[in-house]
């Protein structure tokens, strides 16, 4: 699936990579070879610690879950950049403060869900876009779970 939907102010532009589907055979393993220090530096010692799968790590609902390829800059201060892909599980509750998937009166866009009583508002993470107050319809698609970011 493959869909480019325009998003509400022209903050984001969010494109629709796929739903990630079960698959019968295994999901990638990566070695994890200890930690590394993002501080002062020290000396390194690498050992295999461990395997992981970044399935295993990333999706909790492999059914409810689908990654989209953000544009935009909306919510570069929530650390998601033009070109990151989010993964959104669409089978979670969500919750005042978590980053939505939403539809707002018919427009799509990526923001902080905020909840007081009766108000809802759509919060970008970015000081130039205004918060959005849905004013007819508000659908969630979901909850933003994890971002990936490939540099090269």
């Amino acid at each position: 699936m493959l869909a480019h939907v325009p998003a509400r102010r022209k903050s984001s532009f969010i494109t629709i990579v796929g739903i990630l589907s079960t698959r019968s055979s295994k999901a990638p393993v990566v070695s994890v070879l200890g930690s590394v220090e993002a501080g002062f530096p020290s000396p390194a010692e690498e050992e295999l610690a461990d395997t992981l799968s970044l399935d295993d790590l990333l999706i909790q609902n492999r059914e409810a879950t689908f990654l989209l390829k953000v544009s935009g800059d909306s919510m570069i201060n929530a650390g998601i950049l033009p070109g990151d892909m989010v993964i959104i599980d669409k089978g979670l509750t969500p919750k005042s403060g978590d980053i939505v998937i939403a539809q707002v009166d018919g427009e799509w866009t990526m923001k902080f869900l905020k909840k007081r009583k009766d108000d809802v508002l759509l919060v970008a993470a970015n000081p130039k876009y205004q918060p959005i107050k849905p004013q007819n319809e508000l659908k969630i698609g979901g909850v933003v779970t994890a971002v990936v970011r490939k540099y090269k």
